[in-house]
């Protein structure tokens, strides 16, 4: 008969032994982890958008306050200005506006999109010379070239400098063939310096992409008549009446 060993009672607690070293490992509960702590951080929203939206809806004095609030916490945020300068700009007031660019051009020199903004208030103002300078240098960086060269290519009409402002519309007519204006201010320069046809195709092209486009309508048919093809010139003027009654 078999006695049990000393110490090894029944119901007696089990002592672990060598043999059992092998054996899985117990789980432990798992502290419970909060939820919240896993979530990832809002993000807060964009001042500079949410100004440019209010600017959108005609909620000009949120959308300045919006701004200037910005500008207060970041002096050197140069898209923050430019905006600020387009709230001033609408408001007539284009010194304020002027102001705020070159604050924006001295915090970013190199950005096309300031000194272009820049480039375009001078051209308001007159200062065509100022708005070059502008230009070329945003010419420079390759950044926005449709925008840049069609800026130049204006600021040459406006200065009768009819010559030099076809290279530059052809390089924004090349760069994005669905700018109107690039097309339309290209005819300009042809029929100023007399070569007609690549006048009338310019201004075709810009009234086949906007076909309500009244100057372009009536300088076709001031080219047709130049052509002496008067037929074509009347239909041309009849199609600019019928855009400038709608």
């Amino acid at each position: 008969m078999l006695h049990p060993q000393p110490g090894h009672a029944e119901g007696a607690p089990r002592t672990p032994t060598t043999a059992d070293a092998g054996a899985p490992d117990q789980q432990l509960p798992l502290e419970a982890v909060d939820e919240r702590a896993a979530e990832p951080a809002t993000r807060p929203p964009d001042a500079l958008e949410q100004a440019r939206e209010l600017l959108a809806a005609g909620e000009t004095s949120a959308a300045s306050t919006t701004i200037r609030a910005l500008i207060a916490r970041e002096p050197d945020n140069a898209q923050a200005r430019v905006a600020l300068a387009e709230l001033l700009e609408k408001r007539g007031d284009l010194e304020g506006a002027l102001a705020e660019l070159s604050r924006a051009v001295e915090a970013e020199p190199d950005d096309a999109s300031v000194l272009s903004a820049r480039a375009a208030v001078y051209m308001q103002r007159g200062k065509y010379d100022l708005a070059e300078a502008d230009l070329r240098r945003a010419a420079r960086s390759g950044q926005r070239e449709a925008d840049i060269q069609l800026q130049l290519g204006v600021l040459f009409c406006k200065r009768a400098r009819w010559r030099e402002a076809i290279e530059p519309l052809r390089a924004a007519v090349a760069s994005d063939p669905g700018r109107v204006a690039a097309h339309y201010y290209l005819g300009e320069a042809y029929n100023s310096i007399d070569d007609l046809p690549n006048a009338l195709g310019a201004y075709r092209s810009a009234a086949a992409l906007e076909p309500s486009h009244q100057r372009a309508l009536k300088a076709i048919g001031i080219v047709l008549d130049r052509m002496g093809r008067p037929d074509e010139a009347a239909a041309a003027y009849q199609r600019a009446r019928e855009a400038q009654r709608r």
